[in-house]
C-alpha cells in the first residue's frame, strides 16, 4: 500500500503495466529459465484493522467490553 494510500490506483497501473519486465529481470537475476508470473493486488488490511478498530470504539461495543465502567 502506497504511505497513506495516495495514488494507489496509478501505483497499480504500473505494477501490473511492469509485470512482464520484473519477472524478466527476477529469472535473469536468479537464473531461471522460467519464473512465476507476477500478480498485484492491493492490500486492504489496513483498511479492514481501520474499520475493526471503529467498531469497537463505539460507545455500545465499549461498554460490552468493559462493563462496570460508568455509563
Amino acid at each position: 500500500m502506497p504511505l497513506a494510500g495516495s495514488n494507489a490506483d496509478d501505483i497499480m497501473v504500473g505494477l501490473r503495466r511492469s509485470a512482464v519486465f520484473l519477472k524478466g529481470r527476477i529469472a535473469r537475476d536468479l537464473g531461471l529459465r522460467r519464473a512465476p508470473n507476477l500478480a498485484f493486488e492491493l492490500d486492504r488490511t489496513f483498511d479492514q484493522a481501520q474499520h475493526i478498530a471503529a467498531l469497537l470504539a463505539r460507545p455500545e461495543v465499549e461498554r460490552d467490553l468493559h462493563p462496570g465502567r460508568g455509563g
